[in-house]
């Protein structure tokens, strides 16, 4: 367990994920030029520190300043928590951005020589906001900047073996990794109890122990459709397996990431790409893109990023 001396910014921000939305303040909402404040942004999917820039616009003077956004993360609330089992706000989010539930953390050190006074941040960001109907680029995040020199957050903490040192923020940060990705279905009533996704990845001569595949956690949906998932490997070929026993399981909880251990690269050729995508009913059966409704194979999509 480690234990921050200092500063608990990320650990309060949690309380946001109850709405999933932006917070119209930063934290702290007041601060000095120097200080390390952080924003949640809601539930972009993509942002990165080379899609995403922020600036200090002043409501004294209306000057503008570029901030430097030194770390960009995701957080999620406790699995046994209300809120990822039993929040029906949390449960319907997914539906319009089509990944699960993160808050997304920008943390910004201010530079010094800010107008003292009231003012916002603005956020650009080329990141997706899926279906809702507001993004980040639309909403200002107000702050104050008062008089005196601040000081860099370090985000210090003990190991409890009794070693202290400054927090790895970029430690907490998406790492390179091939997304699968599913169509948005805008409410669908397609429901399943089993799937098999295949993929072609580039991956060389990446060892198989050095491949993470991650299934996008849906809190609520998957605990409640006790969705269980494996994968296997065939030189540049992945198979992975889905399965709800109560078949309920919606065709966007098949998101998931392949991530590579440090040290490793997916190769530059051939390009993902989906082989194919099969769904089954609660007999086994194999279920059609006609006869039930389910999407096509074509209708998803995998790339790096």
């Amino acid at each position: 367990m480690l234990i921050l001396k200092y500063n608990p910014y990320l650990f309060i921000l949690l309380a946001f994920l109850l709405q999933g939305c932006v917070a119209t303040q930063s934290f702290p909402t007041v601060a000095r030029g120097g200080d390390t404040i952080t924003l949640a942004v809601g539930s972009p999917d993509g942002m990165t520190k080379s899609n995403t820039t922020a600036q200090f616009v002043s409501d004294v003077d209306a000057s503008e300043t570029p901030l430097s956004i030194r770390s960009i993360i995701r957080l999620r609330p406790d699995q046994t928590s209300q809120t990822a089992l039993f929040d029906g706000f949390v449960d319907a989010q997914d539906n319009y951005t089509v990944h699960s539930q993160w808050l997304t953390v920008i943390v910004i050190d201010l530079p010094e020589g800010l107008t003292i006074g009231a003012g916002h941040i603005d956020i650009n960001t080329s990141a997706s906001y899926g279906a809702l109907p507001v993004s980040l680029n639309d909403i200002p995040v107000s702050l104050e900047i008062i008089e005196g020199t601040g000081m860099r957050n370090e985000f210090n903490y003990n190991n409890n073996f009794g070693n202290t040192g400054p927090g790895d923020l970029s430690a907490l940060e998406s790492m390179p990794q091939a997304v699968f990705r599913t169509p948005y279905l805008a409410w669908t009533q397609v429901l399943f109890a089993a799937a098999e996704v295949k993929i072609n990845l580039p991956l060389g001569s990446v060892p198989t122990r050095a491949i993470r595949v991650v299934a996008d956690d849906f809190y609520t949906k998957n605990a409640q459709d006790q969705v269980q998932m494996n994968w296997s490997r065939t030189d540049d070929e992945l198979t992975v397996n889905f399965v709800s026993p109560p078949a309920t399981m919606e065709p966007l909880q098949l998101r998931f990431s392949v991530v590579l251990s440090p040290g490793n690269s997916f190769s530059v050729a051939p390009e993902p790409g989906v082989i194919s995508v099969k769904f089954y009913d609660l007999n086994g059966d194999l279920m059609t893109v006609a006869g039930d409704g389910v999407p096509a194979g074509s209708e998803f999509t995998i790339g790096i990023e």
